[in-house]
């Protein structure tokens, strides 16, 4: 198992933990241990920030904080959930739009952010994103995740200008005569 996937598992059971104990406990205890989370939380970002705020001041190089920022995913969630990350969301977003349409064989402006503000986007697509229907729907698909990726804090993606998937052609049946 490599330490992503662990690191993974352990977010998952994590999460288990807390469903548990949400449901063992009564509604004000279980608020003290989400207190509790969030003030170690905050923390654990403020120690964060100090320590790149020393590394900074020792002379570290800033194109390297974005590069781990941006190659590492554990580092990159880290730095989202302490509000360190170098990049804005609309950077971030941009930038995994670029790459998708770079992976999907696709123009630059295939697929564009049409707006985005607070806790959503509207990307506007300028054609079909897939060969078919169901290419379709899985380049679709694939477009929220790399999106959610990159933006976790997203709450809506939104997709406008994919063409309608034509109606499915009904096919008469008919039963033979016995």
């Amino acid at each position: 198992m490599s330490d992503d996937d662990a690191l993974r598992a352990e977010s998952s059971q994590i999460e288990a933990l807390l469903d548990e104990i949400r449901a063992l406990v009564p509604a004000p205890a279980y608020q003290r241990v989400e207190d509790v989370l969030g003030r170690i939380v905050r923390m654990h970002g403020a120690g964060l920030s100090r320590a790149l705020a020393h590394a900074r001041s020792a002379g570290a190089d800033p194109a390297r904080f974005d590069e781990l920022c941006c190659t590492d995913d554990l580092v990159a969630s880290l730095m989202l959930l302490h509000g360190l990350h170098p990049r804005t969301l609309a950077e971030r977003v941009e930038s995994a739009l670029v790459l998708l349409c770079r992976e999907l064989g696709l123009a630059e402006d295939a697929l564009v952010v049409e707006s985005l503000g607070g806790t959503s986007v509207t990307l506007r697509a300028s054609g079909a994103l897939g060969g078919g229907a169901m290419a379709s729907r899985v380049a679709e698909g694939i477009v929220h995740r790399v999106v959610e990726a990159a933006a976790p804090e997203l709450a809506s993606i939104e997709i406008t200008g994919l063409p309608v998937p034509p109606d499915p052609t009904l096919v008469q049946i008919r039963t033979r005569a016995p």
